[in-house]
């Protein structure tokens, strides 16, 4: 695993070869923003919602499948640390979890911050191939309105 640092905060992803470091200038969103965009877009900021039928939980409104496929990957890393459902009542675990799914995107030089967000965040509403699905652009655009407001 790999570092990036995203203004004061850093911030762990894979990257083919090298550590990257993205520059985010002052008045410009970061991590924690863009993190709290996608809170106030999938839940505004209730930890206890359900949703979806019962499926999505708390304030990331995370499905048990997401559970599962964290679980996977910290097993696969050799990580000892798991995930149970109940976790996603837990605003700080909610929040982990959808980290290790963001450190799944592949950085890559070209994208720019708000690039990899919209990738992470149409993945996040629209599965593993959800960056190509049409149908996350809305959820995008909310996220970003959401980020951007939040600078101003």
């Amino acid at each position: 695993m790999l570092v990036v640092a995203l203004g004061c905060r850093v911030h762990p992803i894979q990257y083919e070869s090298a550590p990257v470091t993205i520059e985010v200038s002052c008045g410009t969103p970061t991590w924690d923003d863009f993190i709290r965009a996608v809170i106030h877009v999938e839940s505004r900021g209730n930890d206890s919602i359900v949703g979806d039928g019962g499926r999505a939980i708390g304030c990331l409104q995370i499905h048990p499948i997401c559970v599962r496929e964290v679980n996977r990957i910290l097993r696969k890393n050799g990580m000892p640390t798991r995930y149970t459902k109940q976790d996603r009542y837990s605003r700080a675990k909610s929040i982990e979890m959808f980290e290790i799914m963001a450190e799944q995107v592949v950085y890559c030089r070209e994208l720019s911050f708000e690039e990899f967000c919209e990738i992470v965040a149409r993945k996040w509403n629209g599965g593993p191939k959800g960056h190509h699905k049409k149908s996350t652009i809305k959820y995008w655009e909310k996220v970003r309105e959401a980020m951007t407001a939040s600078k101003k």
